[in-house]
């Protein structure tokens, strides 16, 4: 019985306590907020992949022959966080950060394909990251067919087949001699230039 005496006072000791303590210094000011900054729809625009479901299968031809087609299997979002302004002894504001990835599998040929959308914060444009076996493509998405800092084309003629305000990338921003991406809003990747092995690729969608 003491035991059980002993127990419950413990247990209304730390109630008074939990329910005298301060959830927020006062002294702070405002108290930290969590903002969320979604990506919207006319940024999910500047590619096909996530608003044409006709691009939930991408078929690429090589010049050597094969054939590389790509099926979405999964369309999942996260939320990135980081600390916004504030400070160690006050709390920080918390900021998410919208996520959209498209994962593809392989239905023919010995190849992978990767499409993920991601917005940091309000303030900086989204970035767009394409993945294509080993090489790798990080955009802006407000620079896809405008000749804001990047290579532009009016027109670019691929197999016979004219793309319009299309884009040039670089495998991981700077490395022109691995490899090279062309896009635009309608295609998306239309053509990938894989250097280092000797091969491109184009779209056959």
């Amino acid at each position: 019985m003491k035991t059980k005496l002993f127990l419950l006072s413990i247990l209304f000791v730390m109630l008074l306590q939990s329910c005298s303590k301060e959830p927020y210094n006062p002294g702070c000011g405002t108290p930290p907020k969590s903002y969320y900054f979604p990506i919207k729809q006319e940024a999910l625009a500047q590619t096909p992949y996530f608003t044409n479901p006709a691009f939930d299968t991408i078929s690429f031809a090589s010049d050597k022959g094969d054939t590389l087609t790509f099926v979405k299997t999964k369309t999942d979002t996260t939320w990135y966080f980081e600390n916004g302004s504030g400070s160690p002894d006050c709390g920080f504001d918390k900021v998410y950060s919208q996520t959209i990835n498209n994962t593809y599998t392989s239905l023919q040929g010995n190849g992978s394909f990767n499409v993920k959308h991601s917005k940091k914060t309000n303030i900086y444009a989204d970035i767009i990251e394409l993945k294509f076996g080993n090489l790798f493509f990080k955009v802006t998405d407000y620079r896809i067919g405008t000749k804001n800092g990047t290579i532009y084309f009016d027109s670019l003629l691929v197999n016979n087949k004219a793309f319009y305000a299309s884009t040039c990338y670089y495998h991981n921003l700077s490395h022109a001699e691995i490899g090279k991406l062309y896009l635009n809003k309608e295609y998306g990747c239309f053509k990938i230039e894989d250097i280092e092995n000797s091969t491109n690729f184009t779209l056959i969608n």
